[in-house]
């Protein structure tokens, strides 16, 4: 991902146009596909990596999904994720994410064809690398959803960017919008330096595959399952 710290700080969101890619608009009953510089802002600007990583994810929670669920992606970006899962007609959706143009982009591409069945809100928070002029908090943030009443949450390569008070506050709010049953899908980088337990700053946070067992525990999720490495992150499944 590019640091684009510069240009948030500035607040100036118009250099990421949501029309700069006229070879990859939406066609007949199809999404478009987010320009380059939305992709490298908010995920990965290689085509490939984007569809790839996208489908990849979508097709593992798709195998864990309760019928006619009501997903959570928290940090959503530009929809990598979502544009796989719109595929299912029976699935609610709701990203979030604090990167506006992401928002912006996903809220105009996916209203004709998905309706009020998928939802995108914009968090304005505080992010040293990627959103320095935001004004809440991250341990400070509520997911815009009720108690017990999210499926599946998805988390994919968000706590690798959480500092630790953050990532205790978001797996709590996990532990709060799913059912009884629930399940959350999460990714962690695992290599903290030697003799550490949490490492890192907001580029790339390491944790400890336990002591991140233990904070989730004691937010209310139990570890269910180990996935394994999805594209360079180890993938967990928990419960609530």
């Amino acid at each position: 991902m590019t640091d684009t710290s510069v240009l948030w700080r500035q607040g100036d969101w118009d250099r990421f146009p949501l029309d700069d890619e006229p070879a990859w608009p939406g066609q007949p009953f199809a999404l478009p596909v987010p320009n380059v510089k939305l992709r490298e802002a908010s995920s990965i600007a290689e085509l490939e990596a984007f569809f790839a990583i996208g489908e990849a994810w979508a097709q593992m929670i798709s195998y864990f999904l309760a019928p006619d669920p009501l997903v959570l992606d928290i940090g959503c970006g530009c929809g990598k994720l979502a544009r796989f899962l719109y595929l299912n007609p029976n699935l609610r959706y709701i990203g979030v994410d604090l990167f506006l143009p992401g928002i912006a982009w996903c809220r105009r591409a996916f209203r004709d064809l998905a309706g009020d069945r998928f939802r995108f809100e914009h968090f304005d928070g505080i992010s040293r690398l990627y959103n320095p002029a935001g004004t809440i908090p991250a341990q400070e943030y509520r997911q815009p959803v009720d108690d017990a009443t999210v499926d599946m949450v998805v988390c994919a390569s968000l706590f690798t960017h959480l500092l630790q008070p953050e990532c205790v506050h978001y797996l709590q709010e996990i532990a709060r919008v799913l059912k009884p049953g629930g399940r959350a899908t999460v990714s962690i980088h695992n290599q903290p330096a030697s003799g550490a337990v949490f490492s890192g700053d907001a580029s790339r946070i390491d944790i400890d595959e336990d002591f991140f067992f233990e904070l989730a525990q004691e937010a209310g999720l139990r570890l269910k399952q180990r996935i394994g490495m999805v594209y360079g992150q180890q993938v967990f499944l928990f419960e609530k």
